[in-house]
């Protein structure tokens, strides 16, 4: 059993045949119709069905190039996924090989699920969602209970600035800038967090982490110090400007690609090589999330057939993430 919190992360775990519940709220509109049937391929024994309540609506303007220019949308009925709805599903929270949460639900929703991890030893992954919803778990002490962030760079500064370190620069435009920014930023988070998966956009992903024997893995059963830390860089899969459509839901093809990887035990460079194949099926998609996505399409056999570089590698010496970062008092 994986829970999952995000629809679009749900609905891609599901193409990809991992079988996640999802947890969530819909109004009894007409809206709702359209959701349950465009879903009907995933597990929506999660939702709850509410009256006098608005189904989520966002309405994304994409610019010619395939790029978000702006969002405008209604998320109020988010607010009702509470502990009380999130509790009649408390077993197969203990049971989950993972539960992925994102920034939409309550905190108070939040701090209880991470509870419930905690205790039962369950892997968590935390979708920050915005940059005003990230740093929900932060909060709290909810988040020492995450093992994998997905953050982008803004989100990153913000849930340093949440956990007191004063982050005063702009995201900068030289890739190697980008790059070191963002492991300086992941160094706090990894105190706790097993993977922090920073998402770079048209330049990949960068992977923070423990090592295990020198290579990060993404499996937190490994052995692995807590002492040794190593960044990977793995670059987009190649697409031209032309064939890029739309770009909403490429971030949320990346995690579900890679955590599939995951749950089948696979290897880092494949697990993430499996999440860009699947974000570039969505760029190329009208739709957030590619129907062409399925375990045959992103799969060990069509990474294999691929031409990839290699990541780089940075190792980073035992340090504690405080000595990078000066605290706002």
């Amino acid at each position: 059993m994986h829970s999952a919190g995000s629809r679009l992360s749900s609905d891609c775990l599901s193409r990809l045949g991992v079988g996640p519940l999802f947890i969530s709220a819909l109004g009894q509109d007409e809206l709702s119709c359209y959701v349950l049937q465009y879903c009907s391929h995933m597990d929506m024994r999660g939702v709850a069905h509410l009256k006098g309540q608005s189904t989520a609506t966002y309405c994304a303007v994409i610019n010619g190039s395939g790029e978000l220019s702006l969002g405008v949308g209604d998320m109020e009925i988010h607010q009702q996924i509470t502990e009380k709805h999130v509790s009649q599903f408390a077993d197969s929270l203990r049971q989950s090989c993972l539960v992925c949460l994102d920034g939409n639900v309550p905190v108070s929703t939040i701090q209880y699920v991470c509870e419930i991890a905690r205790q039962n030893r369950v892997p968590v992954c935390y979708e920050p969602t915005d940059v005003a919803k990230a740093s929900k778990p932060f909060t709290s002490n909810s988040w020492t209970a995450l093992t994998y962030i997905s953050p982008n760079l803004k989100e990153l500064i913000s849930i340093n600035r949440t956990l007191g370190y004063s982050v005063n620069f702009d995201v900068p435009c030289a890739l190697d800038d980008v790059i070191n920014m963002a492991i300086t930023l992941s160094l706090p988070l990894l105190e706790n967090l097993h993977c922090v998966i920073v998402t770079l956009g048209a330049h990949g992903v960068l992977l923070c982490g423990h090592s295990c024997n020198g290579v990060l893995s993404l499996h937190p059963n490994n052995k692995t110090s807590r002492g040794d830390l190593c960044a990977l860089h793995y670059p987009a899969a190649p697409i031209s400007t032309e064939e890029i459509v739309n770009v909403s839901g490429a971030g949320d093809s990346l995690m579900a690609g890679l955590l599939s990887g995951v749950l089948a035990k696979l290897d880092t460079d494949t697990c993430v090589r499996m999440g860009l194949l699947a974000a570039r099926l969505s760029l190329r998609s009208r739709g957030a999330i590619s129907q062409l996505i399925s375990p045959t399409s992103i799969s060990v056999q069509h990474v294999a057939e691929e031409t990839w570089p290699a990541p780089r590698v940075w190792t980073i010496p035992p340090t504690n993430g405080k000595s990078f970062l000066r605290t706002s008092h």
